[in-house]
């Protein structure tokens, strides 16, 4: 029996393996366009809201960051196809809601919808039920 669970575990670890290496990272915004961004790029109605511009950069470290979690999720069922959630990072003063789209069984497109400057006084608003990864 304990074989059984230890050859389990072992396939379960190969598939986070495998699909944690074939996440993509999407950049899906554009901050000069939309009028939700246009709103969004000065939050004037946040007490002590850190106003320093996110980066793409910074964006892509954040869900890289979360990679390994990410993958676990997926195989574990708790993150689905095209069913958003979010990923905070206290430490990195950043959080953002991602959409997952599933190209394959082990290709994932991540398309962040949004980001903010997280901190212990701001925080970004999820809704009941949704899969929120924190770090």
């Amino acid at each position: 029996m304990k074989l059984l669970e230890s050859l389990s575990r072992l396939l379960v670890e190969k598939r986070i393996g495998q699909i944690s290496a074939n996440i993509e990272v999407v950049l899906g915004f554009d901050i000069l366009s939309t009028k939700h961004s246009v709103d969004r790029s000065v939050r004037t109605g946040i007490s002590n809201y850190n106003q320093t511009p996110i980066t793409n950069s910074e964006i892509v470290e954040l869900v890289s960051f979360f990679r390994r979690e990410i993958a676990e999720r997926i195989v574990n069922g708790e993150i689905q196809n095209d069913v958003p959630f979010a990923i905070k990072s206290i430490d990195r003063n950043l959080a953002a809601i991602v959409n997952p789209n599933m190209e394959s069984n082990l290709y994932w497109k991540l398309v962040v919808v949004t980001v903010f400057r997280e901190d212990e006084n701001n925080r970004l608003k999820t809704f009941r039920g949704q899969v929120v990864l924190r770090k």
